[in-house]
């Protein structure tokens, strides 16, 4: 009885699932779009749908520079957006980390210091942040007002491709030497910066340590051999010479993917983006991809130490064991 019961109940539940998906889409700006179909310096490469999340997504290309642009489409008030681009750093130094940092100190049309921070009390945004992680680091925020949107747009995109990079902010996100305490001229000299305090509270962590290494060693040829977000023996030997040399090789269109979800037009989104900022720029091949790790032909070892736990029950027991594989695609 149940069963005879169930299956038209599930039989109507898919109905209805579909036909809430079709209602969506029908009142949706991408129910114009083709493949194939030119948009404002875009091609249109996909167009496929997320039933279940009534989700109809439409992957772009930047016929230009080859900016790859992914929007998912529905009825949700709440957009978001998102630029993000390939970080691949070859040593410890913290690099795309800092970067992440400095590129909101400023812009070429927000020349303020922090537009980011000063956004937090004047948006509507309902989201904002920026993260970097071991082959990435990306820019995204949301909101529900599309004045706002445009706003944040200008905002981020700018700050990604026009950002000021001073010195000064540089010193301040990243390293620099200064007196213990800024009072007193015969305090100790010590290491400083924002990134470079944070990175210390990080590898302040047992465990932090214990996955940092685990990924090192498992990816020891190329970026994943290195810690991304800059490990604080090392950030000081990055000057800021490195930083704009760093910026100007990965922050390209080229190298760069950037997502849009809700229900604000698409159209109005690569009309604003192309004339704004993609089409004064030309195709590189920016030389960011990630190779495959070599096979090892025998198993590997490796021991990592750190601090005693504090925090637990018994300081003779104090040892973290896991076994990995390096697996093929």
């Amino acid at each position: 009885m149940f069963r005879v019961i169930g299956r038209p109940v599930l039989s109507s539940h898919r109905h209805l699932l579909k036909k809430r998906c079709v209602n969506t889409l029908s009142a949706a700006s991408v129910q114009r779009v083709k493949e194939g179909d030119k948009i404002h310096g875009y091609t249109v490469e996909k167009i496929s749908a997320i039933p279940e999340l009534f989700i109809s997504t439409v992957s772009l290309r930047h016929d230009q520079t080859g900016a790859q642009h992914l929007h998912l489409d529905r009825d949700d008030n709440n957009n978001a957006f998102g630029v993000m681009f390939r970080t691949t750093p070859m040593d410890s130094t913290g690099v795309p980390h800092i970067l992440e940092h400095t590129v909101l100190c400023g812009s070429r049309k927000f020349p303020v210091r922090d537009p980011f921070f000063k956004m937090l009390n004047r948006s509507l945004a309902t989201f904002m942040n920026a993260m970097t992680a071991s082959d990435w680091t990306i820019y995204p925020f949301s909101t529900q007002n599309q004045q706002d949107f445009r706003n944040l747009l200008s905002i981020y995109l700018d700050a990604v491709f026009y950002p000021q990079l001073r010195e000064l902010d540089f010193s301040q996100e990243g390293w620099r030497l200064e007196h213990k305490d800024l009072n007193d001229t015969e305090s100790p000299i010590i290491f400083k910066g924002v990134v470079f305090n944070e990175m210390k509270g990080v590898f302040s962590s047992n465990q932090n340590i214990y996955r940092q290494a685990l990924e090192n060693k498992l990816y020891p040829s190329h970026t994943y051999g290195v810690v991304s977000g800059g490990d604080p023996a090392f950030i000081p030997d990055l000057t800021w010479k490195d930083l704009v040399n760093f910026h100007q090789s990965h922050y390209h269109p080229s190298n760069s993917k950037f997502v849009t979800y809700g229900n604000f037009p698409l159209e109005d989104h690569l009309e604003y983006i192309n004339s704004n900022y993609l089409k004064h720029f030309s195709a590189i091949d920016p030389g960011t991809a990630v190779p495959s790790e070599t096979r090892w032909t025998e198993p590997q070892h490796h021991s990592v130490t750190c601090r005693n736990d504090p925090m637990s029950p018994d300081p003779q027991k104090q040892t973290t064991a896991s076994v990995s594989y390096l697996l093929s695609k």
